[in-house]
C-alpha cells in the first residue's frame, strides 16, 4: 500500500469530516532506500547508510559523466529501439550528450509539441544536427474530443493515479501519446534534484525558518494546484491551508535551508509527481530515468549547494560530456556553457531571465490564478460539459462536507466555469467517493 500525498489528503478530508484527524495513525512511508516484504506479516529491511562525504564539483562532474555514459550505453545495448524524450531543456540534452556521437545517428527521439512552447524548434535542430529519427506530435486533436470522451479519460486517469495527482494533466498527455509508439523511453526526470530547483537568492548556509517554509509552499508548491475560492468550505479551506504549510515546515526541519529544500524535492515532490505519473503509465511503456540512479542522486546530494545553484553542476556536466552541445542555447535561456563558466557580461542576461520568472509568478499570485497543464483548459471545459449533462456526478462531490453545495449548483447551472485545477480536484473526489462495484 502506498501512503503518499493523496492518502494524506484523504486522511485529512475524512478526519475533518469525522472529527478525528488520526485515522491513519501508525501508517507511514518507508524510509529512503528501505524495502518491505509482505508475507504473513510485514518485514522491513533498513536502508544501507548513505555516503555523506562532501564531493567537489570537479569530482562530481567526472563521476557523473562516467556513470551516465556507462548507463546510456548499456541501455542502448539492451534496448536499441529506446526513444529519447527530447525537449529544449537541459536534462534531456545532458542525456543526449552522454550517448556517444557514433550512436546518435538513427537514435529514436520524440517531442510532444505543446502550444506556445519553444521546445520543438530546439529539439528539431538537435535532431537534424545529429541525425536522430525524430517524431513530433501535438495536442491538436483535443479539439475533436467529446465531453463523454473527456470525462472517461479523466476518470480513468484518476483511477490510474489512485487520486494522487492531476488526472486532467495525465489525460491530456494521454491524448498526445496516442500518436507515439510506446516502448522503452529515456527520460530526463531527476535533473531537477541536481540543480537546486527551489533555490532563490544568495546561496549560503542559513537555518530553516517557518516564514521561509510558508513562503516556499505558497509561491512554489501549491500555486498551480490550488482550487478556486468558493469551492471549499471556508473553515476547512483555512484548516487545510494551515495543515499543508505545517507539513512543509515539518519536512524541512533538521537541515540548513538549501539542503533541506533539496531533500524536500527528492523525498516528497519527486515521489508525488514523477513517481505517481510514471507508475500510472508503467503498464504502457517502460520509463528509464538515468538521473534518478542511486549513485547520481548520491553525488548531487553530497555537492555543496553553491555548486548546484544556477544549474552550475548540470551545465558543467553537459560541457564535459559534449562541449558542442553546450554551446547551443536552451529553450528561453542561455546556452549551458554560460552557466558552467559564468562571465560577468552574462550576469545581466541571467538576472533578466530570473526577473521575468519572478514577475510571472508574482502576477499569478496577485491574480490568484494558476497555470493549467498543457491541453488542460480544453479538456476540463469538456469535462464540465459532461457534468452539466450528468449532474448526478457532481452530486457525489456536493455530499462531501468540505465542498460547498452552492458552488456545485452554480457550476451545474452554468454560472461558474471551474478552472482546470478545480476540475482535477473534483474528478478525484468523484472517483474516490464512487460506490464499489
Amino acid at each position: 500500500m502506498r501512503l503518499d500525498e493523496t492518502a494524506w489528503a484523504v486522511q485529512s478530508l475524512l478526519g475533518w469530516q469525522l472529527g478525528q484527524r488520526t485515522l491513519f495513525d501508525g501508517i507511514a512511508k518507508l524510509a529512503p532506500g528501505a524495502a518491505a516484504r509482505l508475507d504473513a506479516g510485514v518485514e522491513i529491511a533498513a536502508a544501507v547508510p548513505e555516503d555523506d562525504t562532501p564531493v567537489s564539483l570537479g569530482e562530481a562532474v567526472d563521476r557523473a559523466a562516467a556513470l551516465l555514459r556507462t548507463s546510456l550505453s548499456a541501455l542502448l545495448d539492451e534496448h536499441p529501439d529506446a526513444v529519447l524524450q527530447l525537449t529544449g531543456g537541459m536534462d534531456s540534452r545532458v542525456l543526449l550528450s552522454a550517448i556517444p556521437p557514433s550512436r546518435r545517428r538513427g537514435l529514436r527521439a520524440m517531442t510532444l509539441g505543446l502550444p506556445g512552447n519553444g521546445d520543438v524548434d530546439i529539439a528539431v535542430r538537435l535532431a537534424q544536427q545529429y541525425g536522430l529519427r525524430h517524431e513530433v506530435h501535438g495536442l491538436a486533436d483535443l479539439d475533436a474530443v467529446t465531453p463523454d470522451q473527456a470525462w472517461e479519460a479523466c476518470r480513468a486517469a484518476a483511477v490510474q493515479l489512485d487520486g494522487m495527482s492531476d488526472p486532467v494533466a495525465l489525460a491530456a498527455l494521454g491524448f498526445g501519446e496516442r500518436s507515439f509508439e510506446q516502448g522503452v523511453r529515456i527520460s530526463g526526470l531527476g535533473g531537477e534534484v541536481a540543480r537546486g530547483f527551489y533555490y532563490v537568492g544568495r546561496v549560503d548556509a542559513r537555518p530553516v525558518t517557518e516564514r521561509q517554509a510558508a513562503q516556499l509552499a505558497a509561491w512554489r508548491m501549491f500555486a498551480n494546484e490550488s482550487v478556486e475560492e468558493g469551492l471549499l468550505d471556508e473553515e476547512f479551506a483555512a484548516w487545510a491551508r494551515d495543515t499543508a504549510i505545517s507539513e512543509v515546515v515539518a519536512a524541512l526541519r533538521g537541515e540548513d535551508w538549501f539542503r533541506a529544500t533539496d531533500s524536500l524535492y527528492l523525498r516528497q515532490r519527486m515521489q508525488r509527481w514523477a513517481g505517481a505519473t510514471d507508475t500510472a503509465v508503467a503498464y504502457r511503456r517502460i520509463v528509464v530515468n538515468p538521473m534518478l540512479d542511486h549513485d547520481f542522486i548520491g553525488l548531487a546530494q553530497r555537492l555543496d549547494p553553491r555548486d548546484k545553484a544556477n544549474s552550475r553542476f548540470l551545465a558543467s556536466l553537459q560541457v564535459r560530456l559534449d562541449p558542442e552541445l553546450g554551446e547551443i542555447p536552451l529553450e528561453g535561456r542561455l546556452p549551458p556553457v554560460a552557466y558552467a563558466r559564468p562571465k560577468r557580461r552574462q550576469a545581466a542576461a541571467k538576472a533578466a531571465l530570473t526577473g521575468r520568472k519572478f514577475a510571472r509568478k508574482a502576477v499569478q499570485r496577485l491574480r490568484r490564478a494558476n497555470r493549467a497543464p498543457a491541453g488542460g483548459g480544453i479538456l476540463s471545459d469538456r469535462v464540465v460539459e459532461h457534468w452539466r449533462s450528468h449532474p448526478e456526478l457532481l452530486e457525489r462531490a456536493s455530499q462531501a462536507r468540505f465542498v460547498r453545495p452552492e458552488w456545485i449548483e452554480a457550476v451545474v447551472a452554468g454560472r461558474v466555469d471551474p478552472r482546470p485545477s478545480s476540475v482535477a480536484f473534483l474528478t478525484n473526489v468523484i472517483v474516490a467517493s464512487a460506490p464499489s462495484p
